[in-house]
């Protein structure tokens, strides 16, 4: 019985089909690892795994991955150029025709059968492996020289509708139908907004990787990228939201530094930073995990984040001479500094303990002018003497003026920082308070139930640096009142997810925020009153696909003080009703 030898060609058709869908099962459509991902409001980050580890492994994974595709590319020209070739050498289905020239074998003789069916092979064989060889190396160079150019990136991004509806809302205004007491309810308001982000990460080698991000929302609100549909269907402001190169250097595993506009690196909850808020400057994280422990990880970060840059100041003496003191500090920037020390313990599989402790220091605060917010403009508290004339007196007026909010936040004119504020302020119009915060948190994950996982989450709060507030006595004396008010408490419970079609998630959140617990221009946007507050919050979130997700959220605000604050005056009697603000959102993510 004749044995036949195929060409060498069939058999690296089935090697590269095979190569070919060994490629495809591990890429197939799935969504992409993000470095940076954006966090649902009201999260904290979890450090179940080293995610330096991770995000390496993933870029080694990645790169290769396009060298094969990119390999199997140039394969299959080739073999498209060969196969022809092979349909001559073997006729389909009938092994006993296989020709050279016009002689069948089944007339050849026994040494012409062999020259013709194993000297073609092996000539075609070493021609094939010649040019694979050669197609190989050049897809090798070219991959390589692609990734120094570009890494790999990939895009993602959300769309989020959103109506919202406030119920309430009071002013601190005598009362119309009693002037001897303070507040009349306001109209309810309905509006319908709009967010939208796209971004995009990339990879340079295994050490470096980068990130872009556009998004909407007011350049002068940088705790909120929501635009409301008003304005008689004016352009949206679109702007960079971030925008980072990070290092991670394989000599030091654990270790990443960063530097530029990215996500929050150390855990938080939205009573110091809100989930919206992209910081600016550096950030160094070093993070070690165990295997063998219940001790799982350990993660320490440091960042150094410039609030503004002010202009130079020149400040004279009395007597015209230059106060250097005074120059310099006029001329102070504000920054943010701090570090946090976050560890996590897994006792079984599905017990995860996560700890952090964290120090924020707000350098310059002193020179934040509390500030408040009327749309795009602020109003500015302003005080000014009119000099004595013949027949007047010299008269002192305090009084407002209205300032483009932009024209502040970029630090023109050296007025300081002007987000609007809620915390103590002095008679000078200052805030009373410096801000060095020292933030706790616990975390517990309770993951026995895959689609009904629990979380409880609590979070204390205290700032080391308040301050005696100064008020205006009797005769136009200074009275200092003590300022107690610099604790702050976040309680949060949640079950359930939100990652499959059909996933249900609830969650309650509750928070005692006091007058000066935290910096008020940072913290939760959604808060209508973001200190001296009590907080409910109810999240319910349906998951109608992989990519849409269906969500209420309903948050309720009291004030614990009244109308005019701790450290205000207000008559007894005066209104001081909860307010109400509820959200429907609809997100699609991709």
């Amino acid at each position: 019985m004749m044995q036949l030898k195929l060409p060498r060609t069939l058999l690296l058709c089935a090697v590269c089909v095979g190569m070919s869908l060994s490629v495809q099962a591990q890429s197939s459509p799935s969504r992409p690892v993000v470095a940076t991902a954006t966090a649902t409001e009201g999260n904290v980050a979890s450090n179940s795994v080293d995610v330096d580890d991770v995000r390496r492994a993933l870029r080694e994974q990645q790169e290769e991955l396009k060298r094969m595709r990119a390999i199997i590319n140039e394969q299959s020209q080739v073999i498209d150029s060969l196969r022809q070739r092979v349909e001559q050498v073997i006729q389909p289905g009938n092994a006993q025709f296989i020709k050279t020239g016009d002689i069948p074998v089944s007339d050849m003789t026994t040494s012409d059968r062999g020259a013709a069916t194993q000297q073609p092979g092996k000539a075609q064989a070493s021609e094939t492996d010649a040019r694979l060889s050669r197609v190989e190396e050049q897809a090798k160079k070219t991959s390589e020289a692609i990734s120094r150019q570009l890494g790999a990136i990939s895009f993602s991004g959300d769309i989020r509708l959103r109506y919202e509806s406030f119920y309430g809302q009071l002013n601190a205004l005598p009362n119309g139908d009693n002037p001897a007491i303070l507040g009349n309810e306001l109209s309810t308001r309905q509006r319908f907004r709009v967010r939208a982000r796209l971004a995009m990460r990339g990879q340079f080698g295994k050490e470096f990787d980068w990130g872009l991000r556009v998004a909407s929302g007011s350049f002068a609100d940088s705790i909120s990228g929501n635009q409301t549909l008003t304005d008689f269907y004016n352009r949206k402001p679109f702007g960079l939201d971030q925008a980072y190169i990070a290092w991670t250097p394989q000599r030091v595993p654990g270790l990443r530094l960063q530097g530029g506009k990215f996500d929050v690196p150390w855990t938080r909850t939205e009573m110091t930073i809100d989930n919206d808020l992209p910081v600016e400057g550096f950030s160094q994280t070093y993070s070690r995990t165990f295997k063998k422990s219940t001790l799982k990880n350990v993660t320490f970060v440091a960042w150094e984040l410039p609030l503004l840059e002010r202009n130079s100041a020149f400040v004279r003496n009395a007597n015209g001479t230059v106060n250097l003191d005074e120059s310099h500090r006029a001329g102070r920037d504000l920054a943010l500094y701090g570090a946090q020390l976050r560890t996590r313990f897994e006792p079984t599989k599905t017990v995860a303990l996560t700890l952090s402790a964290a120090d924020l220091f707000f350098s310059g605060t002193q020179f934040i002018s509390p500030i408040q917010v009327f749309g795009n403009q602020l109003q500015l508290p302003v005080t000014f003497t009119i000099p004595a004339t013949g027949t007047t007196p010299a008269q002192t007026v305090t009084t407002q003026i209205s300032i483009a909010r932009d024209l502040l936040v970029s630090g023109n004119g050296n007025l300081g920082l002007s987000p609007g504020t809620n915390n103590a302020i002095n008679r000078d119009g200052r805030l009373a308070s410096g801000y060095n915060l020292v933030d706790l948190i616990g975390r517990l994950d309770l993951t026995q139930s895959a689609r009904f996982p629990l979380m409880l989450l609590f979070n204390f709060v205290t700032n080391t640096q308040t301050h005696d507030v100064s008020v205006a006595g009797p005769g136009g004396s200074t009275v200092f009142l003590p300022n107690n008010e610099n604790n702050g408490f976040w309680a949060e419970v949640q079950i359930g997810r939100s990652k499959e079609r059909g996933d249900v998630q609830f969650g309650y959140t509750f928070a005692n925020i006091e007058k000066d617990a935290v910096l008020t221009p940072f913290n939760m946007s959604d808060m209508l009153q973001p200190s001296d507050t009590y907080l409910h919050r109810l999240i319910f979130n349906y998951t109608a696909d992989p990519h849409v997700v269906l969500s209420f959220t309903g948050i309720v605000n009291q004030r614990p003080n009244g109308l005019l604050g701790v450290f205000g005056n207000t008559p007894p009697g005066s209104f001081n009703r909860p307010t109400t603000r509820l959200q429907f959102d609809t997100t699609f993510r991709f």
